[in-house]
């Protein structure tokens, strides 16, 4: 994992953590997962801070990952000759999703009423968000997706239900050469519609308090797995899936979920 001091625009220094420092193995438990990341990697740079400096994420392949990778490999020579703005497959194994992200420069709402093909669509295709970046190594990288009738997202509410919620914790997201995993530790009804302007999550404390006020929502169908609260904090990488009638719906449903491991294929 890499941490980069910042002061104002510019790179302080960076800090790297040796993947083989991390003892992971292809049977870790979810217990083990939470021990490593609660090892604090973020917070243990917080006391070098000066005046005027914040602690921004980086990428960290540093963990094996902990659920059953679905056996998919998508052809991505072909899915981008087909249409480019193409940047992942999400794949929920238990839920009956397997479908496209596709992200349109400059334009937050095109795959509100476009299919993965460009075609104009009820529902619409998922679609990233235009401010992340499709690497997916954003403190919070939003994805957004209708959950209306034949969305792409039409079954995550299945997430709240509390014995779905515990059984099925992981979420696959494809890119060239990787497949990322994310565990999911909350997931419940709200209103935000433009997370990255509203919380700037590249701030730390920004970021520890935005998980905070997840796990203290009272939403009345709030699930949540409370011992990883720190470890999201201190993960500081999330995917917060945000299915809704459109982009700008403000009655939406949220899965939120920390960075747990990734595999090259």
């Amino acid at each position: 994992m890499t941490l980069t001091l910042v002061s104002g625009c510019s790179k302080i220094g960076s800090f790297s953590i040796d993947d083989e420092s991390t003892p992971l193995s292809d049977g870790a438990t979810y217990q083990s997962t939470v021990e490593v990341l609660e090892e604090g990697l973020a917070e243990s740079y917080l006391k070098d801070l000066e005046d005027g400096e914040v602690l921004v994420g980086g990428a960290s392949d540093a963990f094996v990952c902990q659920g059953t990778v679905p056996d998919l490999k998508p052809d991505w020579d072909t899915i981008l000759i087909e249409n480019p703005d193409t940047v992942a497959y999400l794949v929920i194994p238990e839920a009956g999703i397997t479908v496209p992200v596709m992200q349109k420069a400059g334009d937050q709402t095109y795959y509100d009423t476009h299919n993965s093909k460009g075609n104009i669509q009820e529902g619409g295709a998922l679609h990233l968000d235009i401010g992340n970046n499709a690497d997916y190594t954003d403190p919070n990288t939003i994805i957004y997706g209708s959950n209306e009738n034949g969305g792409p997202l039409e079954y995550l509410g299945i997430y709240g239900n509390p014995e779905y919620f515990e059984a099925n914790p992981f979420i696959y997201l494809y890119i060239p050469g990787y497949v990322l995993e994310f565990r999911v530790f909350a997931a419940m009804s709200g209103g935000d519609t433009d997370i990255l302007t509203n919380t700037n999550c590249y701030d730390y404390d920004v970021f520890s308090r935005y998980v905070e006020q997840i796990y203290a929502s009272r939403s009345m169908d709030l699930q949540k797995t409370d011992y990883l609260k720190e470890a999201v904090i201190n993960g500081w990488r999330m995917l917060t899936l945000s299915a809704g009638s459109s982009t700008d719906s403000t009655n939406r449903y949220f899965v939120y979920s920390t960075y747990s491991g990734s595999q090259i294929q």
